[in-house]
């Protein structure tokens, strides 16, 4: 999605959502349990660049740099 729609797009997608619920989801995933749910870490590292956590920040507006740099800290 990040890649393939607009950030006007995308925003009126997550505008409804609550950026401290998204905090508190991205907070119950470690790599074991990501792991358990068939989702490799190594391979979204590899999938997700610098510009997709851009238009995160983009989308998301203030709070977007707190998201992005959660996931950051969770694919490290």
């Amino acid at each position: 999605m990040l890649r393939n729609e607009s950030p006007q797009e995308l925003r009126r997608k997550l505008g409804q959502m609550d950026t401290q619920e998204i905090l508190q989801k991205i907070d119950e995933f470690d790599p074991r349990k990501l792991n358990q749910m068939g989702i490799s870490l190594d391979e979204i590292k590899s999938k997700v660049t610098e510009r997709d956590f851009e238009k995160l920040v983009q989308v998301l507006g203030p709070d977007g740099a707190i998201i992005a740099q959660r996931l950051k800290s969770l694919l490290k």
